[in-house]
């Protein structure tokens, strides 16, 4: 019998708080760098906030970590 082996890609992110999250990069939908990333101001966010991740869960993922950078770890993540 064969058995079904299934890797998981993770892309470790960091939240203000500190605290880590793992995101499964077939599930980014979308990267959106905030106002204070590019020099402006948001009010909805804190200033510590430089990119919103989108799930396809419809949830959103507040990260300190630059879009660039986020785009290039799933990159990377991807087999």
């Amino acid at each position: 019998m064969k058995a079904l082996t299934l890797a998981l890609h993770m892309v470790l992110l960091h939240r203000v708080d500190g605290g880590e999250v793992a995101i499964n990069p077939a599930q980014v939908t979308v990267l959106h760098p905030t106002a204070s990333s590019t020099g402006g101001s948001n009010k909805l966010l804190t200033k510590d906030v430089h990119c919103v991740v989108g799930l396809s869960d419809g949830k959103f993922v507040s990260v300190i970590e630059p879009c660039d950078l986020v785009r290039k770890l799933i990159e990377e993540a991807v087999p």
